[in-house]
């Protein structure tokens, strides 16, 4: 029978193979998931399943993390009630960015525009270059020139595509 040490060694093994186990078969999870969203914008699809993929590791990791400090013999319970302070005080602090998110994945799903269409949107019209974290990149062409306006998904309201009919809604 293990004990001490070998013992906690063969526990902090299992929360790593465990991590590995999981963010692999998540891995596969999300990988169907988008092969069955792409509706032919396969960058937009693309960008979203970074950042997925991201969330998820570094969920896992922290996840991982902690089980293995508490192996350890570490108190994690004061640790966790920190992290989820500081969670709190960030997310206060990063509201913005977090709604640009929470549009940038409601953007990609409801398909209301691609890459090359032309748009309106926030008062600016123009063909849609990327999708970013935070924002629509468009090429806006009116009289003062050529230029690029970045548009946050928290500052999209109304939609206006002039490259669809109303048969494509």
């Amino acid at each position: 029978m293990l004990e001490g040490s070998a013992l906690t060694a063969v526990r902090i093994a299992g929360i790593v193979v465990g991590a590995f186990v999981v963010n692999f078969a998540l891995g596969i999870a999300l990988g169907r998931f988008f092969r069955r969203a792409e509706r032919g914008d396969a960058e937009r699809i693309a960008s979203l399943r970074h950042v997925a993929r991201t969330a998820q590791r570094v969920v896992l990791t922290i996840i991982a993390g902690l089980l293995i400090l508490d192996t350890l013999g570490i108190k994690i319970t004061a640790l966790v009630a920190a992290l989820g302070v500081v969670g709190l005080a960030i997310s206060f602090g990063a509201q913005p960015l977090i709604r640009d998110i929470i549009g940038y994945v409601s953007f990609v799903f409801a398909d209301n525009f691609r890459a090359g269409e032309d748009v309106a949107m926030d008062g600016k019209r123009g063909e849609v270059l990327k999708f970013e974290l935070r924002g629509v990149v468009l090429k806006v062409d009116d009289d003062a020139g050529e230029r690029l306006a970045y548009v946050p998904y928290s500052k999209i309201g109304t939609v206006e595509n002039f490259d669809r009919a109303i048969e494509d809604a």
